[in-house]
């Protein structure tokens, strides 16, 4: 299965783009099977033209990378309808290409480039349920520096809750250019200057048994790989060069503007040294050359200022210099322009030397610990965790697949016909309308609803007849007449539901005008229930933030016996593997194993027992609290022993007074998307709305009665 990381980083210098590349590396080289075809899905949510990342892997990394198409996060407002939109592209992308690769690995955004960057970052993390390695760098290695850095982090991290966190890595331990910015000048003169291996470093061992987040990384800033190449300058630049060669890996440790006029150039002593020349003082240069400069001391010439002057004469002008291999490059560009182009030379990974990137693979990379070694090559041993946007994301696959047709009898509600349109453009059902065409399209109109002309609509005045002898056999043992048959089947949701027991649609979906009952009775009397099961019970999806959850029963047993909670919990478990979910069952109660009695516990806990018995392979605890269910933390203080290890996704409550008070207060407060009711235990599926559904409830529960159908 593939995995999904994301990079965030938590300082502004951090390294990302060297991280990614050594991650990249580091996977080809120790996760991935020796000659193995498996490839790596890189994705940034910066624009892919602006970002050295994708430019470098383009080049060099291209037969093991690919790059998801430009998706740019770095302008937009966080919760904006833009960023909404392009929030669910990127999800929906990434997940159409899933299975295709081994690794998916997100850049995030740099916290300087946009206002709202951690909140970006937090949302696209949970919602992709990427495994998240945040980077931060650390000036100095003292105790102190890291009991400051750690303290910034848990601030960080009870602030956004990520919910898989793989751990954090150190990068530039030690480096001399953190939060200072320094100009190219500068930056040459601490580069040559610095001296190496002096500094100690962090005992990791010591330090990772003490702090609250797995240390992944600490990589030291080496003025070895710090480098600067004679080859990047002229690029940067972007000079012309008459000579430099493909191999020429040249480092530079010195500039120096030449003036004739200084007397004690000849006696400095200089060593991989560039010089800027005007051209107007070559021959000047030349002559000094001759006399006393070597190839060991001078790397390369830039020549400023050359105005008019074939390529040609600038090669004869050079000839010595040329001839000792000596690198030049010239510019029309005065001295000064230089100079200050120079100063903006930012020590990055540039795509044009691959020796360098390489090197800094291999660098960064053998300072990955063991256990990032064990944390990547892991695999979820008990489930699959789903953010809200990857469920709907798998709900519109799945309803696709599948393209069932189901009816909807409340065709005069405006909301009902809004998300008619949205399930034909998508693809997710085929819905059939049951009422009067000419009104349906009038109500439509009026409310700027673009119905599809080839919507199929049923006329009910035209088909009740037909159905009479049907509802007579089906309800025989009540001995009702003709007459009363008819009455019925004036009623549109006994219709359609008499429609989706012959077979002539796959599911019905009502509720948004009409009560629960309205929804469920006809059901009951005219479809009944599954062969396997006594009951209908209700299943809510709970879409929170970071998770998918179910409760159940929330909507139709008003006080279920042992045996009915046992069916209840059964059901909502063979519906959630559907997603390829393993459940975690929590039979709720206000106890938790035996801290309490009465009678509420007592049926709760042979409840548990009876499901124990009857699949003894699913995972489930009872009676528990809530708290203990859902939170690692509580699980560990009042159910240290239960399976389910405080990450239950399926809770079933007591009784209907529990289970429906709980739904809304969870729906309202925390302001979240939730599913259903959701229908369970009947032949076919009928699934009854809320009076107050939203379009987009409608059109989960369409796709949902879609999957159902199979």
């Amino acid at each position: 299965m593939s995995r999904i990381i994301m990079l965030i980083p938590l300082d502004k210098d951090v390294g990302l783009t060297t991280i990614s590349l050594s991650l990249i590396y580091f996977f080809k080289t120790k996760i991935f099977d020796n000659n193995s075809q498996e490839s790596i899905l890189y994705f940034s949510c910066l624009n892919n033209s602006k970002n050295n990342t994708s430019l470098i892997i383009n080049k060099y990394f291209s037969n093991i990378v690919d790059i998801l198409d430009d998706i740019n996060f770095s302008n937009k407002i966080f919760y904006s309808a833009e960023y909404l939109f392009l929030l669910d592209k990127m999800i929906e992308n990434i997940y159409h290409k899933k299975s295709l690769y081994k690794l998916i690995l997100i850049e995030g955004l740099k916290h300087h480039l946009n206002f709202h960057s951690e909140q970006i970052n937090y949302d696209i993390a949970q919602n992709l349920s990427a495994e998240v390695v945040f980077l931060v760098n650390l000036k100095n290695d003292s105790s102190d520096s890291f009991k400051k850095k750690e303290q910034e982090i848990q601030l960080f991290l009870k602030r956004k809750k990520f919910k898989n966190v793989l751990g954090v890595i150190f990068n530039k331990v030690n480096s001399p250019f953190i939060k200072k910015e320094y100009n190219f000048i500068e930056k040459s003169i601490i580069l040559k200057n610095e001296k190496e291996n002096e500094k100690g470093f962090i005992d990791q061992k010591i330090i990772s048994k003490n702090i609250f987040f797995p240390v992944l990384a600490f990589i030291p800033w080496n003025k070895n790989i710090k480098q600067i190449y004679l080859k990047s300058i002229f690029n940067f630049l972007n000079i012309s060069f008459l000579n430099i060669s493909k191999t020429d890996e040249s480092i530079v440790q010195e500039i120096i503007i030449f003036d004739e006029s200084v007397n004690n150039m000849i006696e400095k002593q200089y060593f991989n040294t560039l010089i800027i020349v005007s051209f107007s003082r070559i021959n000047s240069f030349i002559k000094l050359f001759n006399l006393n400069f070597d190839r060991k001391k001078i790397i390369g010439i830039i020549l400023t200022d050359v105005q008019l002057k074939s390529k040609k004469s600038i090669i004869d002008c050079c000839k010595c210099l040329i001839k000792r291999n000596i690198n030049v490059a010239f510019t029309t560009k005065n001295t000064m322009m230089i100079l200050c182009q120079l100063q903006k030379f930012n020590f990055n990974l540039t795509v044009q030397n691959k020796i360098y990137i390489d090197i800094l693979q291999r660098y960064i990379s053998s300072f990955f610990s063991n256990e990032f070694l064990k944390s990547v090559k892991k695999q979820d041993d008990y489930k699959i965790k789903y953010s809200p946007k990857e469920f709907c994301y798998n709900l519109r696959l799945l309803s696709r697949q599948n393209n069932k047709r189901i009816i909807l009898p409340e065709s005069y509600e405006i909301r009902i016909l809004k998300a008619v349109v949205e399930c034909q453009k998508n693809n997710i059902a085929q819905c059939v309308l049951l009422g009067d065409q000419q009104k349906i399209f009038h109500i439509a109109n009026k409310n700027n609803i673009d119905l599809n002309s080839n919507t199929e609509i049923i006329n009910p005045n035209l088909i009740r007849n037909k159905y009479v002898s049907r509802f007579l056999e089906l309800r025989k043992k009540k001995h009702i007449d003709k007459i009363f048959a008819q009455k019925q089947l004036k009623d549109n949701i006994i219709l359609a539901t008499l429609m989706l027991e012959n077979n002539e649609v796959d599911g019905l979906v009502c509720g948004s005008v009409n009560t629960t009952a309205n929804t469920i009775l006809p059901a009951l009397q005219l479809i009944k229930t599954q062969d396997n099961t006594s009951l209908v019970s209700s299943i809510f999806l709970m879409l929170l933030p970071n998770k998918v959850l179910i409760y159940s029963d929330c909507a139709i047993n008003i006080n279920p016996t042992s045996e009915e909670l046992a069916e209840i919990a059964i059901n909502s478990s063979n519906f959630l593997k559907i997603f390829k979910i393993k459940p975690r069952i929590a039979m709720l109660s206000y106890s938790t194993g035996y801290s309490g009695h009465g009678s509420t516990v007592e049926k709760v806990r042979q409840a548990t027992c009876i499901i124990k018995n009857r699949q003894p392979n699913l995972i489930i605890d009872g009676p528990i609290q809530y708290d203990a269910a859902i939170s690692k933390t509580v699980f560990k203080l009042k159910a240290p022993h239960s399976p389910i290890e405080g990450s239950a996704n399926i809770f079933i409550f007591p009784d209907l007074n529990s289970g429906n008070i709980a739904y809304k207060a969870v729906q309202r407060s925390a302001n979240i998307l939730s599913i259903g009711p959701i229908l369970q235990g009947l032949r076919k599926p009928v699934n009854d709305l809320s009076r107050g559904a939203s379009v987009q409830d409608i059109i989960y529960t369409i796709a949902l009665t879609s999957i159902q159908s199979l």
